[in-house]
């Protein structure tokens, strides 16, 4: 009886977070339809790597999405993707989580990997906002290179006195072990290739490749919606036992430039598009997306005791729920 009444209350939380979460996105959607912005003129430099890339300038708009109490603002070019796949202008906040969505957290299954993606998810949403100029923004429009660090960046303000801090033994060439205390400071997670970051287009904000053939097409770093669209998509094919294309799946975030633009005609008609690439299109294809995602590689960066710059594997000893729940629980009792 004690199960059952369990399981009733958490979905009865879980059916009113989703209603508060339409209508606190009904609101926003109802304030950004308002608002209307001009484009500033952008430098169209070349760009061979982030690091070196100019920052560009930013549409007038004097409204802070940090002005509500309680949010706080992240600097575009802390983000691990820099803010070079957002449209200009573009602002993200984050506020704490709170006891309420900790306690969703607390459900999560450690060996569920579909419903930990979600969980990262439903703490997103929950704790941050997205301004892009001129349009509704969505924490949809996050790119999904950004997430964790924004995860973290949540889980620091949470617990901005320390209540829980999260420790790795790092092990370095000279065979000391260390004690490493990890936040969104240290999180290393996109490091760009060169050879990639030659071909990003700041006019707009995505890899364009002209090919010696003649043929030309676009990447573009997947956003949360896009991901999650197809995740979804493939989840249902499975589900109805349906066939689909096990080998578009690997290029299939990577067309499209917004997630609103994703949805089963479109998906499908990119489907079938990609029956006539050339066989060179293919192989450039593969390789590129073989670069980006070998540039995508979390780890802790860290000064060893000697102070040389040393890096380490991100891991939770305490498992991913250690990341809003105290893991040394044991700690805080008399």
């Amino acid at each position: 009886m004690s199960n059952e009444m369990n399981t009733q209350e958490n979905e009865d939380f879980k059916n009113k977070l989703e209603q508060e979460s339409k209508i606190l996105a009904e609101k926003e959607e109802q304030l950004f339809s308002t608002v209307k912005t001009s484009a500033a003129a952008e430098d169209a430099a070349t760009i061979t790597s982030i690091g070196k890339a100019e920052k560009y300038k930013v549409y007038e708009d004097t409204t802070n999405l940090a002005a509500e109490l309680g949010w706080k603002n992240v600097p575009l070019e802390n983000l691990p993707s820099q803010g070079f796949f957002y449209d200009s202008g573009t602002q993200v906040a984050i506020r704490a989580a709170t006891v309420a969505e900790i306690r969703h957290w607390s459900t999560i299954d450690e060996n569920d990997l579909l419903g930990i993606d979600d969980m990262l998810n439903f703490i997103i949403e929950k704790c941050c906002k997205i301004k892009v100029p001129g349009k509704p923004g969505s924490y949809k429009d996050i790119i999904e290179i950004d997430r964790f660090y924004l995860i973290f960046a949540i889980r620091d303000f949470t617990f901005k006195n320390g209540e829980n801090r999260i420790f790795i033994n790092a092990s370095g060439d000279d065979g000391i072990e260390e004690k490493i205390e990890v936040n969104k400071d240290v999180i290393d997670y996109f490091n760009p290739d060169d050879r990639l970051m030659k071909y990003y287009s700041s006019d707009e904000r995505c890899f364009k490749i002209n090919m010696k053939n003649g043929e030309a097409f676009n990447i573009y770093m997947p956003s949360l919606g896009t991901v999650m669209f197809i995740k979804n998509f493939l989840k249902s094919k499975q589900q109805a036992g349906q066939t689909f294309d096990k080998a578009f799946t690997k290029y299939a975030s990577f067309l499209f430039p917004d997630w609103k633009s994703v949805n089963q005609t479109t998906y499908d008609k990119a489907v079938q598009d990609s029956y006539t690439w050339s066989l060179i299109k293919i192989s450039v294809m593969d390789k590129l997306i073989e670069i980006l995602s070998s540039s995508i590689k979390p780890q802790v960066r860290y000064f060893n005791s000697g102070g040389q710059e040393a890096t380490a594997p991100l891991n939770f000893p305490g498992g991913i729920k250690s990341i809003f729940l105290i893991s040394d629980i044991f700690g805080e009792l008399v």
